[in-house]
C-alpha cells in the first residue's frame, strides 16, 4: 500500500478525503493528517510516507512553503495539491513546485472518485519508472510471461480469510500474490483445486491471453470487473470460471433514461404480485439489463419502499433490504423472499386473486390521490363493484373502512408536512385534501389526540 499523508485545514475535508474515496482499491491508505504544513513536517520526521495531498491556502504555513521544505528534506515524496484555485497560472506553478498531480475541489464528487485515483496511481508509476519503484510496485509493473494466469476475486476486500484457506488447501506457499484488496493472482499448471468449505461471495477466474500484458494492467481490468460485471458473474458454485482478458473490460449497461424508467415502472406498479408469468418476466429482464450494482440498489430501494405501504400493514412484516447485495444471486433471493410473501397473503384470502388485486388497486390509486376529492361510489363504480360489495372487500382485504384508511392516510401524510415545513395550518389541511381548516382540526385531534399546532410544538 502507499502510505498517504492528509494535509488540510477543514477537518470536515479531511475526514470526506478519508471515508468517502475508495483508497483500498487503488493500493493507497491514510496513515495521518495535519491541519497546516508544520504539522504536517513534524508527522513526517517520525513516519515513512509515500504521497502527501496538501491544501494551498492554510494558516501557520501554507501548502507551497510546505511542498518546498518537504521536497528538501525527502526528495523522494511525491504531493498532490487541493486547491479551489483551476487558473492556468496557477497549474502551472503547482507543477512547477514538483506536485505530480492536483485535485480541483470544485470537481470533487463520487462520480470522479475512481479517475482521480487511477490519476495519482499512474503519475506515481512514471515518476519512479526509472528504477526507483517502490518495492511493491515494481513487479506490478513488470510483464506477464504465462499464456493464462488465475485471478482469486472476493466482493468483500476487507477480508483475505478466503484466499489465506484456499492457498493453505492448494499449497499455493509461493507466487501468491495480492494485486489489489480481495485481488489475488498466481500461476499454476493444474486445472483443479480444492475449494474451502466456506467460499462466500468469492470466485476463481482463469484469464486468458494474458501474455505481454503488465500486471498493472491487469489490475485495471480486475478492478473494473470487480466493481461491475463480477456482481452479475458470480455464482455459489465452487468452480473454475474462464475469461479472456479483452471480457473483464466494462460491457455496455443500459444509461437512458426511458429504459431505465420503464424498468422502474414494471417493478414499481406491483402488477407482478398478482401474475407468476409476469414476476418472471421481469424478473428475467431486470437481470439481462445489466444495470450498474448502484442503479440497481436504488431501484430496489424504491421497490421496498412501495411494497412496504402497500403491504406491511396487510401481511404484518416488512421487505428490508440488506445494507449491501454482493451479488445478483443475492438479489434474486431477496425477490423471491418478497414475491413468496405476496402470495401467500393473497393464496390466505378469501376472495379470488381478481378482488384482491382490484381492491389493492384501489388502494394503490388513493396513496398516489390522497390531496384530490373523494367519492367511495365513483370508486366503487371504477373498480365495477356495488358500494357495499366494495366496502366490504375492502375492509376484509385492507383490515379497515375505505373511510378509516383515507382518514388515516391523510393525516399521517399532515403529521410528515406539520414536522418538515412551516406551511399554515390551512395550507396542511388542503394539501392532504381537506377544504374545511376547522373541520380538518377537529379531525385530526380526534385522531391523534392533539390539535396540528399543538402537534407541531411538540415535534
Amino acid at each position: 500500500m502507499l502510505k498517504l499523508l492528509i494535509v488540510d485545514d477543514d477537518a470536515l475535508t479531511r475526514k470526506g478525503i478519508r471515508m468517502l474515496m475508495p483508497w483500498k482499491e487503488h493500493q493507497m491508505e491514510i496513515i495521518g493528517e495535519a491541519s497546516n504544513g508544520k504539522e504536517a513536517l513534524t508527522f513526517l520526521a517520525s513516519h515513512a510516507v509515500d504521497l502527501v495531498l496538501v491544501d494551498l491556502d492554510m494558516p501557520v504555513m501554507d501548502g507551497m512553503t510546505f511542498i518546498r521544505e518537504a521536497s528538501a528534506l525527502y526528495p523522494q515524496l511525491s504531493f498532490v495539491v487541493l486547491t479551489i484555485h483551476t487558473e492556468f497560472e496557477t497549474i502551472q506553478n503547482i507543477l512547477r513546485m514538483g506536485a505530480i498531480d492536483y485535485i480541483a475541489k470544485t470537481q470533487f464528487d463520487k462520480e470522479n472518485f475512481d479517475q482521480i485515483l487511477e490519476r495519482i496511481h499512474s503519475s506515481i508509476l512514471k515518476k519512479y519508472a526509472a528504477g526507483q519503484s517502490i518495492p511493491e510496485l515494481k513487479w506490478k509493473n513488470s510483464k506477464i510471461l504465462y499464456p493464462y494466469i488465475y485471478a482469486l476475486i472476493t466482493a468483500e476486500p476487507d477480508t483475505d480469510e478466503p484466499a489465506a484457506q484456499f492457498q493453505e488447501l492448494n499449497g499455493l506457499s509461493r507466487d501468491f500474490y495480492e494485486l489489489l484488496p480481495g485481488i489475488w493472482v498466481f500461476t499454476d499448471t493444474r486445472m483443479e483445486f480444492i475449494f474451502p468449505q466456506s467460499f462466500p461471495n468469492t470466485m476463481l477466474l482463469r484469464i486468458l491471453d494474458v501474455s505481454e500484458m503488465t500486471y498493472d494492467n491487469l489490475a485495471k481490468l480486475l478492478r473494473n470487473y470487480r466493481k461491475n460485471m463480477f456482481f452479475y458473474d458470480y455464482k455459489p458454485q465452487k468452480a473454475i470460471y474462464s475469461k479472456h482478458a479483452y471480457e473483464l473490460r466494462e460491457q455496455e449497461y443500459i444509461e437512458d433514461t426511458e429504459t431505465l424508467n420503464q424498468l422502474k415502472q414494471e417493478w414499481l406498479s406491483l402488477n407482478w404480485v398478482h401474475e407468476n408469468d409476469l414476476f418472471e418476466k421481469i424478473r428475467f429482464d431486470l437481470q439481462n439489463s445489466r444495470l450498474k450494482p448502484s442503479a440497481l440498489y436504488h431501484l430496489l430501494v424504491a421497490l421496498e419502499t412501495i411494497w412496504n405501504t402497500s403491504y406491511s400493514e396487510l401481511t404484518g412484516e416488512t421487505a428490508a433490504l440488506p445494507p449491501v447485495f454482493h451479488s445478483w444471486n443475492e438479489v434474486e433471493d431477496w425477490l423471491m423472499h418478497v414475491y413468496e410473501k405476496t402470495n401467500y397473503f393473497q393464496t390466505a384470502s378469501k376472495y379470488s386473486g381478481t378482488v384482491v388485486r382490484s381492491i389493492l388497486n384501489v388502494k394503490t390509486w388513493v396513496d398516489g390521490h390522497y390531496a384530490e376529492a373523494i367519492d367511495t361510489a365513483e370508486v366503487a363504480r371504477s373498480a365495477q363493484m356495488s358500494y357495499g360489495y366494495f366496502s366490504r372487500c375492502f375492509h376484509d382485504v385492507i383490515g379497515v373502512s375505505f373511510s378509516d384508511y383515507c382518514i388515516s392516510l391523510r393525516i399521517e401524510k399532515a403529521k410528515g408536512l406539520l414536522r418538515t415545513t412551516d406551511r399554515p395550518i390551512w395550507q396542511v389541511a388542503e394539501d392532504v385534501g381537506y377544504g374545511d381548516e376547522k373541520y380538518f382540526s377537529r379531525l385530526f385531534k380526534k385522531v391523534v389526540g392533539c390539535a396540528p399546532s399543538e402537534y407541531r410544538r411538540q415535534e
